[in-house]
């Protein structure tokens, strides 16, 4: 997921003629951090991608992986992930998981 995660970035970046330098100013981040975070070394907080998706003015989805499988384990393994990934959150970084979610639902 950090990989496609990664290219998306740099994807957005390139096409909206930006450089490392002038969208870790625009995050709040250091220029080597872009370049890590591009190479799939890093990762960037949620605050940080949301930055980004108002910079490109794209949605958190746009920049997430979408991955289709039906096996039923998977999913519920991806399910249980993400709950303890919550249990680890702050108040205000659920809130924003939240809002992610409901425009998932399409």
């Amino acid at each position: 997921m950090k990989e496609v995660l990664s290219r998306k970035v740099k994807y957005y970046r390139t096409l909206h003629s930006m450089t490392q330098e002038e969208l870790a100013m625009k995050i709040g981040v250091e220029p080597l951090h872009i370049s890590c975070v591009e190479r799939g070394q890093k990762r960037l907080g949620l605050d940080k991608l949301e930055i980004i998706c108002d910079c490109f003015n794209i949605t958190m989805a746009d920049l997430m992986p979408v991955k289709r499988q039906d096996d039923s384990d998977t999913k519920e393994a991806w399910i249980n992930e993400i709950v303890e990934t919550l249990r680890s959150l702050d108040t205000s970084q659920i809130g924003m998981v939240k809002s992610m979610i409901g425009g998932l639902k399409g």
